[in-house]
């Protein structure tokens, strides 16, 4: 087939050098494609995770050697603990199969938001169960990195989202099940629902993390956000009692935006309409999954998040974000992580 490109080639001198560029990425494409993807995908992995140098993804030590290859993969061997490791080791690639078709998984979480799974597992050919398998692979990877720092002007406010147990096996303790899509059988806040704080700084930073099951307090506040803003910032929120309580426990500058006193802007620059938006474009993105299940909330709220920062990419520049940033920290998350894995949620 390469010498068929080139005879090809040959016949074509006069072309321009956009046409022969075209024509040479076209060559790169067809020849020994599945190998090639793989040596380039496990290329760039290495360069992204270990460009600080290289280091033991089991204990971190940097006492290491080259220790042969395995399917195109180069080994290391630490000589500190003594577990041998790859590029792709403790990543979401660990352990699986079809380097071509995870790029193309990648660009399928970016793509018009994400795709669903029945969707994903369709066009790339895989059971649905691995589709879920992957994302949340992905996903956990991404979470384990944390949140930036916010620091500024900061607004804050949390949002609401009806409380599921989606796939999980027996009986919920404290409420009947209800059917795929109905309401909450309590009026108002209730621990039918489950409070996601969400927090954004004006420089783009973004932080948003489940809280607990119904109204959130300040000591769930604190729990979840209280590590992440630079004691300088400006807090902006509305007139609820537990922030002031939040802001005063922490000496936080704290503007209080009461619509009816004070319109939508205090001061013609203090404000909480960017964190009302995100909330509506938060609860918009999830209705596509058909309900999310409460133990993987955290996950999609990643993965929103890391939509929502680079939204002004290009699709394919965003996939390999997202492929690079889930492959920085070791994360040696398996199946069974998702079979036994609950999510704790205090009132």
């Amino acid at each position: 087939m390469a010498k068929a490109w080139l005879d090809l080639y040959a016949q074509f001198t006069d072309l321009s050098e956009e046409d022969k560029r075209q024509l040479f990425e076209a060559i790169k494409n067809d020849v020994d494609a599945e190998p090639r993807i793989a040596i380039g995908l496990y290329e760039g992995i290495r360069e992204s995770r270990f460009r600080n140098g290289l280091a033991c993804v089991h204990c971190g030590s940097l006492r290491v050697k080259r220790n042969g290859t395995y399917r195109e993969r180069q080994r290391y061997l630490c000589k500190d603990c003594g577990r041998s490791f790859n590029d792709i080791s403790g990543t979401p690639l660990s352990g699986t199969h079809h380097p071509e078709k995870w790029m193309r998984y990648f660009l399928m979480m970016v793509e018009n938001k994400g795709k669903s799974l029945p969707k994903v597992a369709v066009e790339l050919e895989i059971h649905v169960s691995t589709a879920f398998y992957w994302r949340h692979k992905i996903l956990n990877a991404l979470r384990s990195l944390g949140h930036t720092v916010l620091s500024g002007i900061v607004e804050s406010d949390e949002t609401y989202i009806l409380e599921s147990e989606k796939g999980k096996k027996g009986g919920i303790a404290h409420r009947k099940p209800r059917n795929h899509g109905g309401k909450a059988q309590k009026r108002g806040i209730s621990d039918e629902q489950i409070s996601v704080m969400v927090a954004l700084d004006r420089n783009g930073a973004i932080f948003s993390q489940m809280a607990g099951r119904g109204r959130i307090t300040a000591s769930q506040i604190n729990d979840v956000m209280g590590n992440i803003l630079r004691r300088d910032v400006v807090l902006c929120t509305d007139s609820a009692t537990n922030y002031k309580a939040f802001a005063k426990n922490h000496n936080i500058n704290h503007e209080v935006i009461n619509i009816r006193k004070d319109g939508y802007v205090k001061k013609g620059i203090y404000h909480i309409q960017h964190i009302n938006h995100y909330h509506g474009e938060l609860k918009e993105w999830l209705k596509r999954f058909d309900g999310v299940a409460t133990r993987y909330l955290d996950n999609y709220l990643f993965w929103h998040r890391f939509l929502e920062l680079n939204k002004k990419q290009d699709d394919k520049l965003v996939s390999n974000g997202i492929l690079l940033a889930s492959c920085q920290k070791p994360n040696f998350t398996t199946i069974s992580t998702f079979k036994t894995a609950d999510v704790l949620l205090t009132n």
